[in-house]
């Protein structure tokens, strides 16, 4: 009997390999399966990311060239504008028969035509006798003692400065009392 129950349970053990041997190739089966699929997914996202790099490197360049083309624009448009001016020298300097009194209205008007083109372009002049020094927008390059002053206070202005909007353009050169 010992001996027979020694077969059953040999037995059993056989059966009971070949069912697990059985499941094994459904389980690498699957597992091949599984694998493929997420294969197939790293590829996929694999080319989506490379389509992405593709088009910002695409959409960079491009934004370059429009960059490039109205900076362009912009010069042109702005030249335009000061070629009038230069214009009004010409016809200045070849008035040789003007006397002095029409060659300097001649000059003014030439200089409010500046005036006008800066304002145009959203340009303005700032920095005048009597300012509070603010060194921000001042370039302090002389100090003097005068009563005629407050402290800090803009005396004399050697160059008017300009800003467009809050872009500082130019400060403002400028001798200040202490």
């Amino acid at each position: 009997m010992a001996e027979e129950e020694k077969k059953q349970s040999t037995e059993q053990e056989e059966k009971e390999e070949v069912k697990e041997e059985k499941k094994e190739p459904k389980k690498s089966k699957k597992k091949a399966d599984k694998v493929a699929e997420l294969e197939q997914q790293l590829e996929e996202e694999k080319d989506k990311y490379l389509y992405l790099a593709a088009e910002y490197a695409n959409y960079r360049k491009r934004t370059q060239r429009e960059k490039d083309a109205l900076n362009g624009d912009i010069t042109a448009a702005i030249i335009g504008e000061f070629l009038t001016v230069i214009d009004n020298f010409e016809r200045a300097a070849s008035n040789a028969t003007a006397d002095f009194d029409s060659y300097k209205k001649g000059v003014e008007m030439i200089f409010a035509q500046f005036g006008d083109i800066l304002k145009k372009l959203g340009a303005e002049p700032f920095g005048e006798v009597g300012d509070a020094f603010d060194p921000s927008l001042h370039n302090a390059v002389m100090h003097i003692e005068s009563e005629d002053f407050g402290e800090s206070v803009v005396a004399q202005v050697f160059s008017k400065g300009y800003k467009c909007g809050d872009r500082i353009i130019r400060c403002a050169t400028v001798q200040v009392a202490n």
